[in-house]
């Protein structure tokens, strides 16, 4: 039976320094003729003791991801206050015990923390695997323009609307997924349909008309989405507002995603829906010009990864 190769994080958003440390545990796995399996939880331990938390992605996104280093498979569990309680040897020994075949080695980041109150670190991981015939590789810190990779700094990046960054460290635009949801329908009586997007959980970017790509059963449409509260219309709750550019798609009660390409401007209030469904128009040929600029840079260079 093979034995396993673990790899430890939360992985969410699956960024450049977290797809170094998978690609590694793939390595090693290989190798040695091992299962590479990257260990995480359904949800951040911030979530356990704040009550809220706001995610780089879905659960299936981050799958995806994953997988798409060469591990073998996911491995995702609750984060709940048994888990809390678990002292690093606990933890250690309850993740040992857990593969059949045992593990060969774990491999987690530079400043990976366990434990309960996170009193483990990776000096502590070094001393239990030593201590239990495990092999251990630690996956120093990925930079990128002199800035550290990391699930905290691409939220920085998509809370200042800074797209460009994001995908950066991401390696891919960042997408919100999930089901478009009933709004006010203005959009479609002047000639301008808009898909509602119920983004759950995940991190929304900062207020404001961004060039998008929607994503939809396969098809990928040039679009323009605005973020915000909607002022002109008296809107109070953040939502997420994308308009498929020249198309006209029925996507209520349906999964959708949308990436985020480029940020053009701040949320303004008009002076009527007309001025506001008018400048609309104007950021959706803005928003065109991004993406179709996008497509013969993307499609005339070599892969990202």
């Amino acid at each position: 039976m093979n034995r396993t190769v673990v790899a430890l994080g939360m992985f969410d958003g699956v960024h450049m320094g977290h797809r170094a440390l998978l690609r590694r545990a793939a390595e090693i796995a290989r190798a040695n003729g091992d299962t590479a399996v990257a260990f995480t939880y359904d949800n951040h331990p911030k979530e356990l003791f704040s009550g809220t938390f706001s995610y780089l992605c879905t659960k299936e996104q981050r799958e995806e991801q994953i997988l798409s280093t060469g591990c073998d498979r996911m491995d995702s569990v609750p984060f709940d206050a048994a888990f809390a309680s678990m002292t690093p040897e606990q933890f250690i020994d309850w993740l040992t015990a857990r593969y059949a075949g045992g593990v060969s080695a774990i491999v987690a980041g530079y400043d990976y923390r366990f434990g309960a109150k996170a009193a483990g670190d990776t000096n502590l991981l070094a001393t239990l695997c030593r201590d239990r015939g495990i092999a251990l590789a630690v996956i120093d810190e990925v930079r990128i323009d002199g800035v550290t990779c990391s699930s905290t700094r691409v939220r920085e990046a998509i809370r200042e609307g800074d797209m460009e960054f994001a995908e950066h460290m991401l390696l891919r635009p960042y997408t919100l997924s999930g089901t478009v949801v009933h709004a006010k329908a203005l959009g479609r009586r002047f000639d301008c349909p808009t898909a509602n997007l119920d983004a759950g959980k995940q991190l929304l970017p900062k207020d404001g008309v961004y060039a998008t790509e929607l994503l939809f059963e396969g098809n990928r449409y040039d679009a323009v989405t605005n973020v915000g509260t909607n002022p002109t219309v008296g809107g109070r709750t953040r939502t997420v507002e994308t308009h498929a550019i020249g198309e006209s798609l029925d996507l209520y009660g349906k999964r959708v995603e949308v990436a985020f390409f480029r940020r053009l401007r701040d949320e303004k209030r008009f002076d009527s829906k007309d001025l506001l469904f008018a400048q609309i128009r104007k950021d959706a040929e803005t928003a065109k010009k991004v993406c179709e600029k996008r497509k013969k840079s993307v499609y005339n260079s070599e892969p990202l990864c």
